[in-house]
């Protein structure tokens, strides 16, 4: 490839140069936008650990909390049945009671008959 003038040579190198420029600019503006795609994807990352956290301390507060809620349904339970079991005493005694009211009301009736 011959080079015909100084011109044209001079024209060349002014040509090469603008394109080299050109593609620094591209280089440094494809710097640019990986660089802030990186700290946006470093950023998003953290977001996601804070949530994945979050959740996990989430979700063991509503096992607990569910945990503490079946004890406590079965701790009831338990009350009830020792309160059931006292009640047939209560229920006994009060049959008692009955039985022996009804007797001094047969005993006051035979007094006043005589």
């Amino acid at each position: 490839m011959e080079v015909k003038s100084v011109e044209e040579y001079m024209e060349r190198i002014r040509v090469l140069d603008a394109l080299e420029q050109q593609a620094m600019g591209l280089s440094r503006m494809l710097t640019t936008y990986t660089d802030r795609l990186q700290e946006r994807l470093e950023q998003r990352i953290e977001i996601e650990e804070g949530t994945e956290a979050i959740v996990l301390a989430s979700i063991k507060n509503l096992e607990a909390a569910v945990t503490k809620s079946v004890q406590q349904k079965q701790q009831l339970i338990v009350k009830c049945r020792q309160l059931d079991n006292e009640m047939e005493g209560v229920q006994v005694i009060s049959n008692k009671l009955q039985e022996i009211k009804q007797l001094l009301d047969v005993m006051e009736y035979s007094i006043r008959k005589n």
